[in-house]
């Protein structure tokens, strides 16, 4: 009988802790429950082919302010930025894009890559490995398209590096809508808040247009301290 108070005490001592880190986690990184009647999350196939053959993104380069995360694409973001370590760790976005100029990321799934300390590439494997990700999500009833990449930076913020810069800038030109998010799991673990940057390249010509000079990418993170020589 005693056996069974200790158990009981224990399991309900745990199942407390799990709460108040559940309720941290959502309060640091501003996480809202929405309604069941939400449409946010659901996926309109008819709307979407509207959307994508209008194209307002290639008449505006600033037509994207937002992004909104799910609670699952964030976690699972967080949590293989984590596993990786010091060495950088890459994955794709799945989600949608709407007429109001927000990427909703509904989901998230690592890629098979190897990564350095400061760079990671994905490779043929990787590129398979999407494709066959990607068939077996619709064929399970997930219409959501990938819709970008995320990666992280251990230790030394979110930015995009020069090599960010082309890759992202070659997704858009070829596969837009296109995000890029920054994970940084070093320092995420030191504040216990997600740091986290979503961003976007301008198209070339874009800066000289509208007076400003060179290149410059727009997220919601910045670099800052340390920052490797390969970056």
């Amino acid at each position: 009988e005693m056996t069974t108070i200790q158990t009981t005490i224990q399991t309900t001592t745990t199942t407390r802790d799990k709460i108040r880190a559940k309720v941290a986690f959502e309060l640091e990184n501003e996480i809202v429950e929405i309604s069941a009647d939400d449409q946010l999350f659901e996926y309109d196939r008819e709307a979407y082919k509207s959307l994508d053959a209008e194209k307002p993104w290639k008449k505006d380069a600033t037509f994207f302010r937002e992004v909104k995360l799910s609670a699952l694409a964030l976690i699972k973001i967080s949590t293989h930025a984590k596993r990786g370590g010091e060495l950088e760790v890459m994955g794709l976005l799945q989600g949608k894009v709407t007429k109001d100029g927000k990427f909703i990321v509904v989901d998230a799934f690592p890629l098979p890559v190897e990564g350095t300390e400061t760079r990671v590439s994905a490779q043929s494997e990787a590129n398979e490995y999407m494709i066959e990700y990607n068939d077996c999500a619709k064929r399970n009833g997930r219409e959501e398209h990938v819709v970008g990449w995320y990666h992280s930076h251990p230790g030394y913020g979110c930015w995009l590096s020069g090599i960010d810069v082309d890759t992202q800038s070659q997704n858009q030109t070829f596969t837009d809508p296109y995000l890029a998010i920054v994970v940084d799991p070093v320092r995420s673990q030191a504040s216990g808040r997600v740091e986290i940057g979503a961003f976007r390249t301008y198209p070339e010509g874009y800066a000289e247009n509208n007076n400003r000079t060179g290149r410059r990418t727009g997220g919601s993170a910045g670099g800052g301290g340390f920052v490797p020589s390969a970056k």
